[in-house]
């Protein structure tokens, strides 16, 4: 049977706490007893970006962010975006000449994350307390933002494991298992990020606030 290969792509969000009041990425295959196995890995791997702002007063930097941040589905700007892509790729093949038992071959787990955060580079004329109070605020969004990660890379070694132990009866009834399972791990991944912005009010509780 061909590889098969599900690409899910999850966006999670930090909404910044204004003044007190809300603003809007290890390989394993699972081998057949004829086949030689590999080491498993799942890969995940990371990146940062940037959109630059810029002003001399809390207010401005915040109407910045409004204007610049990346945006939800609904065009809420946010302050900061984490976005993971989660790929699987994998094998199914029949156990052995005797019965039509399938197990995945070849099974590789992929994860993306790209984090999205504000810049600011102060001018001269930046009073030292919003310098300060910057740095607190961009310190906090990356705690927040790093949670997220952290879910992800959870989901990703959990997919691995659900998906390194299925076998099936046949190989069309294997893929479909496979394919419902990793839909069902991904959809907890997404609750899971849910429930942690639920937590933390978007970062508030965790400091998320670029005020008076």
């Amino acid at each position: 049977m061909p590889a098969m290969r599900r690409p899910v792509t999850v966006l999670t969000a930090v909404l910044c706490a204004c003044g007190g009041s809300s603003l809007p990425p290890e390989e394993a295959p699972v081998p057949a007893p004829t086949a030689a196995a590999a080491a498993p890995t799942i890969s995940i791997s990371g990146r940062q970006q940037f959109y630059d702002i810029d002003g001399t007063s809390a207010g401005a930097l915040r109407e910045g962010i409004r204007r610049l941040g990346p945006k939800d589905a609904s065009g809420t700007s946010l302050d900061a975006l984490t976005a993971w892509d989660l790929q699987w790729t994998y094998k199914a093949v029949p156990v052995s000449s005797v019965d039509s038992t399938c197990a995945l071959q070849n099974l590789k787990v992929t994860l993306n994350v790209t984090v999205t955060l504000p810049r600011w580079t102060p001018p001269a004329t930046a009073p030292a307390s919003l310098r300060e109070t910057w740095r607190t605020y961009l310190r906090h969004v990356q705690v927040h933002e790093a949670g997220h990660r952290t879910i992800a890379e959870r989901n990703a070694r959990d997919l691995y494991k659900a998906l390194s132990g299925l076998r099936g009866p046949t190989c069309p009834q294997l893929d479909a298992q496979a394919s419902r399972t990793g839909e069902d791990i991904v959809a907890d991944g997404r609750a899971k990020n849910r429930a942690y912005d639920i937590e933390t009010k978007h970062g508030q509780t965790q400091g998320v606030v670029l005020g008076p």
